[in-house]
């Protein structure tokens, strides 16, 4: 994956005619594209979206744009008890449990139906067979993008719990183990060859598999950061260069 660049990709107009639509673009090959919208289902999943036979998420009938309707429970509603979700739809109060409660009866279904919609929007980027000339251009229209940043922080969130990252201090050494790993390899390649020729078998497989999934999660948190940063970064440019446009034509605001 690289970083998003500006874009000012192609649309089409109710009328028909092709025009510019500024938006942003990230180089996302084809297995990337197949990792996102995997990583989108899944945590789609544990926001309760079914999925279908051959896999692939039930998304909700989209909501028309004057917004969902207000859902307000009876009931309490049950805090979620995968550690993930709760990271997702976490507590409104830590002290107080009674209002925690009630902010949840309150607001849970909403929240829910919020990042199911925004996952479903990076499914449909990710998943939608591109149209122009570049098959690894994931173009993310400047619409979109807010909806987008989102769902990047939300899927990291949900890896950041399988991660066992709580602290800062953890996400500062999250990466040694993509470090070590590198060591390991330029170091102990000549003790690898002998113990392989001496038919040396003391290897955790066991521990090996699983250093491996936390290499690779490791290392798709890290991708998924790369696109979430670059993108909040053009986003905010031109959000300043939006800002002195709008200064610029009514002169100085200061005395």
């Amino acid at each position: 994956m690289r970083a998003f660049e500006r874009s000012d990709a192609p649309a089409v107009g109710a009328d028909g005619a092709t025009r510019p639509e500024v938006g942003y673009v990230a180089r996302v090959d084809r297995a990337e594209r197949a990792l996102l919208a995997v990583l989108a289902a899944d945590v789609a999943e544990l926001l309760g979206v079914p999925r279908g036979v051959d896999g692939t998420p039930q998304w909700p009938v989209r909501e028309d744009r004057a917004g969902p309707a207000l859902r307000l429970r009876t009931g309490p509603v049950e805090r979620p008890r995968d550690g993930a979700v709760r990271r997702l739809l976490p507590d409104a109060s830590r002290d107080d449990e009674e209002v925690a409660a009630e902010f949840r009866r309150l607001t849970e279904d909403d929240l829910r139906a919020g990042k199911v919609a925004r996952l479903a929007v990076l499914w449909d980027l990710v998943t939608t067979p591109s149209t122009g000339p570049d098959d690894d251009a994931l173009v993310v229209p400047a619409g979109r993008a807010q909806e987008v940043v989102a769902t990047l922080t939300d899927v990291r969130l949900v890896l950041a719990e399988r991660l066992d990252v709580r602290t800062d201090e953890d996400a500062d050494t999250l990466y040694d183990v993509l470090d070590d790993e590198h060591d390991r390899a330029v170091s102990g390649a000549e003790d690898d060859a002998t113990a392989d020729w001496a038919g040396d078998s003391t290897t955790d497989g066991t521990a090996d598999d699983e250093r491996a999934v936390r290499r690779y999660l490791v290392s798709v948190y890290g991708a998924l950061g790369l696109l979430q940063e670059s993108l909040v970064e053009l986003m905010l440019e031109d959000l300043r260069r939006g800002s002195h446009r709008r200064s610029g034509r009514g002169g100085s605001t200061s005395s």
